[in-house]
């Protein structure tokens, strides 16, 4: 899946022809920013959020294209990237940091969670929604090119340097076979978060479907979906998506903004929400931040309910920043208890290939035929041992009895005590345990009333333009 280039540049003369239901804009320098591509940050609670947190201590993992780290919306930023791959598959180099074209989308998604709003064309860039979070870059795809083993090898990259967050807004380049990895970073605590395609798939494929991750589908200013949008049973949340501003490349230069809309927006936002939240309570685990993830939509804290249109509602970064999340239970909700989910529940323990302690189904059963008939010939054999183990049994008692009478003997054996033997009885088996994660959300509500204080879907409104999500 590939990004779309159908982006608008902002200038004075057409912003007011691309902001939809929004009256015609002032020029540049008078720019209301809260009607405009930053509607994502002044109109969501971030601006008033920073009073609070600000990332400070949140270390967000972003797998992405290459960024350039040298545009003015990301000086003084802490962004970590990683030095250049040669990939083994094909010999494509994968470069660390680019001033080209193939750094739009990582440089764009690195905006929307650490930007610092420096001006570019004349107009106020990308506020980042948790400007003082470290980013680590992984790039995992270059000119929509991937490498095998370098999304595992990323990810993997992520938790050994600590990441509490890995935030995939694109999905190019991933199969389950990367479910191992993602298992790994699940049971290390870390949140992954990732976007729905930006239209609706024939399946819907990895990793949106991967066991246990956020995954985010994009509204615009006014509650209203992306054009187009994924219903499905595996949608987490809707975020801000639609019509942000980024920096754009253009003409060989980084000096033009732009307003893009999708599914990666949404992502980047919701990764720099749950920084939020990491930030201004540090005790939480991952499992808990994304129980108040689901837990808060919508602005007040309550149970969560769900449909597939709207997954548990639109993230609140205002009810994310007044929940504690250590109040939560330290579980993750949208592990899914499902034969065919990737990575399966035996993977996110850790406890895969390990033997069972249960019996094999079918043990107690009488065994079917087989070739060479061994398990009927076993039969008669336990019968014959259990019954000369019980005559000896019975054997020995009468033996011990009689000698128990016989008090006044000398001969040997006659003066000692006979020995104990254990109570007979089968050996008890440590209780079959229940496994930790329950099945994922509850059915959707029937009725509004049913659905507390959960969002019902929004309608759809097309937006005039779409980027990003894969």
């Amino acid at each position: 899946m590939r990004p779309s280039r159908t982006v608008t540049a902002l200038t004075a003369t057409v912003t007011a022809s691309v902001l939809v239901g929004l009256a015609a804009l002032p020029a540049a320098a008078d720019w209301d920013t809260s009607l405009g591509g930053l509607w994502y940050y002044s109109e969501t609670g971030v601006a008033q959020a920073h009073g609070t947190a600000t990332g400070a201590g949140v270390t967000i993992a972003l797998l992405d294209t290459p960024i350039n780290v040298d545009v003015p919306t990301l000086v003084g930023t802490d962004i970590q990237t990683q030095p250049d791959h040669v990939c083994a598959d094909n010999g494509a180099t994968f470069p660390g940091t680019s001033t080209g074209a193939e750094a739009e989308h990582g440089t764009s998604m690195a905006e929307i969670l650490v930007g610092n709003g420096a001006e570019v064309d004349g107009f106020p860039g990308p506020q980042g929604v948790a400007p003082d979070a470290t980013i680590l870059s992984y790039v995992t795809s270059v000119d929509e090119q991937g490498c095998t083993g370098l999304v595992d090898e990323s990810i993997r990259a992520a938790v050994a340097a600590g990441a509490d967050i890995i935030s995939m807004s694109f999905s190019a380049n991933f199969n389950d076979g990367n479910g191992e990895a993602v298992a790994e970073a699940l049971r290390a605590g870390v949140v992954i978060v990732n976007s729905m395609p930006n239209e609706p798939p024939s399946e819907l494929g990895w990793p949106a479907s991967a066991n246990g991750i956020v995954t985010v589908e994009a509204h615009d200013i006014n509650g209203d979906l992306l054009d187009s949008p994924v219903a499905s049973p595996l949608l987490t949340v809707v975020a801000p998506g639609v019509e942000i501003v980024r920096t754009g490349w253009e003409n060989g230069a980084w000096n033009a903004q732009w307003l893009t809309s999708g599914t990666s927006e949404a992502t980047a936002f919701t990764s720099g929400a749950l920084a939020l939240a990491k930030s201004a309570f540090p005790e939480a685990t991952g499992n808990q931040l994304i129980q108040s993830l689901i837990r808060t939509t919508g602005g007040t804290a309550h149970e969560p309910a769900r449909d597939d249109n709207t997954g548990y509602g639109l993230v609140s970064v205002p009810g994310l920043m007044a929940t504690d999340p250590t109040t939560f239970e330290d579980v993750n909700p949208l592990v899914r208890d499902d034969p065919n989910a990737v990575p399966s529940i035996a993977q996110i323990e850790g406890t895969a290939g390990e033997p069972s302690s249960e019996p094999a189904p079918g043990a107690s059963e009488e065994p079917g035929n087989t070739d060479s008939g061994s398990g009927s010939s076993l039969v008669p054999v336990i019968v014959g041992v259990a019954g000369a183990l019980t005559l000896l049994v019975v054997v020995g008692l009468i033996v011990g009895a009689t000698r128990n009478r016989r008090r006044s003997g000398t001969g040997p054996g006659t003066t000692g005590s006979p020995q104990a033997y254990p109570a007979p009885g089968p050996q008890p088996y440590p209780p079959q345990g229940q496994p930790p994660y329950p099945p994922q959300g509850q059915p959707p509500a029937s009725s509004p009333s049913e659905q507390g204080t959960a969002p019902p879907a929004p309608p759809r409104q097309p937006p005039p333009t779409q980027h990003g999500g894969m």
